[in-house]
């Protein structure tokens, strides 16, 4: 069978494509594309775009040590401290193809984990028929043939598909949604029949998968009795998940609240979470939301949603339980922070959350303005521009511009702050499949803000974060303080996706296009790097994650005050500039 095409199976009629969108690109989050501004004389060649990221090449004996270091997670089924400890290991050893194999693998399981127990998910399952979830894989299939960034591999994400499908044979809650009632000793067997069969096919193209995949079913409905809804349906998950880290297979509620972001009114309680693996840790409370009128802090801890325990979830699962509409309520169990604080139960109403991209605007000295920007949305440019006039009216002579642990979001309002500070020239190139190897958005002129700039930058500033603080450096805009951003340098697109009669949407992110910074250099994998680097306390190791010590460390906090490092050094900058 060495060699040979997958079986020929029934080719059943796809729905129609719906008529596409918007296009949306969430750089961390979601985002519109808007037209770029170009001005041709200014559309000069630039030497090629940098492609490839520098790989960092870890010496082999501590790639084994954080190998058999991530095994102990694994054996104990701590997925997503799994999937944390390796993306810190990437994040120092960047591009390293053997740490990235087993992020996928944390990756998958934790994705499991979360689709079965998000209830949007449950209930288009229970809907679907086999036609239906067929229709679904080819649409899918076909979004990621027309727009993925690259050209599809699809033998590897063949692979994929069944990979994720056997680890969702092994994930209990998949079992009990499926009514999977069969022996370990069974599935192992099917495992072992499905690798032997698909071993010596090749699978060239979308219909060969799809042909080799409803082979698969098959054989899953026979020796398994399992539905070949669930089947499909993974199969689709593995092959969208694996495609990159930011690439993703997104449930009713989470295109809902893809949606809901981009917009920056997202619907919910108004607080940043985190899990520690016993409970849900309250990072974060936005001002005014419901959270905050019912009396929650930061550091309280969530230990119940709705009688449903968060102990041993992780954080995207144990919040996808506080998910829900307009005016719906929630019944939360929560432990105060504090010695000695017995557990309080409360019910909240869940509401559209103003969520402020702007997070905090003063006047650091009597010259030099402060602001802190936490997220890139639609209301972005209006909420900075208020606060820089503000800040201009106090006398500001210098601003600082605070974008650590600011994840992005919306691309074209990265591309508007650029354009507040960059007079001409491109401010970000992109490459995809569908337009040449360097388009790019350049800035509009105009309305400019002359003032002297100082942009604080971390290794949690990432996407539009990265452009913005890209483009200052590159046209040499101003002076970046802090540490390597994160080195996202993709733009994804929102994909709904009708699944069903019924018209239930879910849908794909998918990574359309990288972005490069003005001069042509790749932010994948390397991201930006400031002028003045604040160094670490200690040298940044892997093992700062402590795996063998228990649950993974809570991410910091940021300071804004003046004994923070960042800030005493960007004084000492605009020392400089203010004369």
């Amino acid at each position: 069978m060495f060699g040979q095409e997958p079986p020929r199976l029934l080719r059943l009629q796809s729905l129609a494509p719906e008529r596409s969108l918007p296009q949306l690109t969430p750089s961390g989050r979601s985002s519109v594309i808007l037209p770029q501004s170009t001005t041709p004389a200014e559309l000069l060649p630039l030497p090629q775009l940098v492609k490839h990221p520098v790989i960092s090449t870890a010496d082999p004996e501590e790639l084994e040590q954080i190998i058999q270091e991530g095994r102990i997670l694994e054996n104990e089924a701590r997925w997503a401290d799994m999937l944390a400890y390796y993306e810190s290991a990437i994040r120092i050893h960047r591009n390293n193809t053997t740490l990235m194999e087993h992020y996928r693998v944390a990756r998958f399981h934790c994705d499991v984990g979360r689709r079965y127990n998000d209830p949007s998910y449950l209930n288009l399952l229970r809907s679907l028929t086999v036609v239906e979830t067929l229709n679904f894989f080819e649409e899918a299939m076909n979004q990621i043939q027309r727009h993925y960034a690259e050209t599809p591999r699809w033998e590897q994400l063949f692979r994929h598909g069944i990979q994720d499908f056997s680890i969702a044979l092994s994930d209990k809650n998949f079992r009990a949604r499926a009514n999977l009632q069969v022996s370990a000793e069974q599935v192992n067997a099917y495992l072992a029949a499905v690798q032997t069969t698909v071993n010596g096919w090749l699978i060239r193209d979308k219909e060969e998968a799809k042909n080799g995949l409803l082979h698969v079913a098959e054989m899953a409905q026979k020796q398994l009795g399992l539905n070949p809804v669930f089947v499909l349906m993974e199969f689709t998950c593995g092959v969208v998940n694996s495609l990159d880290p930011n690439t993703t297979y997104l449930t009713p509620n989470q295109l809902t609240e893809q949606f809901a972001t981009i917009s920056g009114n997202p619907v919910g309680l108004g607080v940043y979470l985190r899990s520690d693996g016993d409970s849900l840790v309250i990072l974060q409370v936005i001002p005014k939301s419901p959270a905050a009128e019912n009396g929650l802090k930061e550091n309280d801890r969530i230990l119940a949603i709705n009688g449903v325990s968060t102990r041993g979830r992780d954080t995207n699962s144990a919040a996808d339980l506080l998910l829900g509409g307009v005016d719906t309520t929630v019944q939360l169990t929560v432990q105060p922070d504090g010695f000695g604080q017995r557990p309080r139960e409360m019910r909240i109403t869940r509401r559209q959350i103003d969520e402020p991209s702007v997070e905090d605007a003063r006047m650091l000295n009597a010259q030099l303005g402060y602001v802190k920007l936490s997220k890139f949305h639609e209301k972005t440019y209006s909420e900075l521009t208020a606060a820089l006039n503000d800040l201009d009216r106090q006398g500001m002579k210098c601003l600082v511009l605070d974008m650590r642990q600011n994840p992005g979001g919306l691309f074209p309002a990265g591309i508007e702050v650029a354009n507040m500070f960059i007079e001409r020239g491109a401010i970000v190139r992109t490459q995809g499949r569908d337009h040449g190897p360097d388009l790019p958005y350049m800035a509009r002129g105009g309305n400019i803000r002359q003032t002297p700039l100082i942009v604080l930058i971390d290794e949690d500033s990432a996407s539009a974060a990265e452009i913005v603080a890209g483009a200052i450096r590159d046209h040499n805009r101003g002076t970046l303080i802090g540490k390597q951003t994160y080195g996202k340098g993709t733009i994804q697109q929102i994909l709904p996706i009708r699944t069903g009669t019924s018209g239930v949407r879910s849908g794909i992110k998918l990574t359309v296009e990288k972005f490069y910074s003005p001069q042509g250099w790749s932010y994948s994998g390397v991201g930006v790097t400031p002028h003045i680097i604040i160094p670490d306390g200690e040298k940044q190791r892997i093992t700062l994650a402590k795996p063998l010590g228990g649950r993974m460390p809570l991410p910091r906090r940021i300071s804004s005050n003046l004994d923070d490092p960042f800030i005493q050094e960007a004084v000492k900058v605009s020392q400089n500039i203010i004369r």
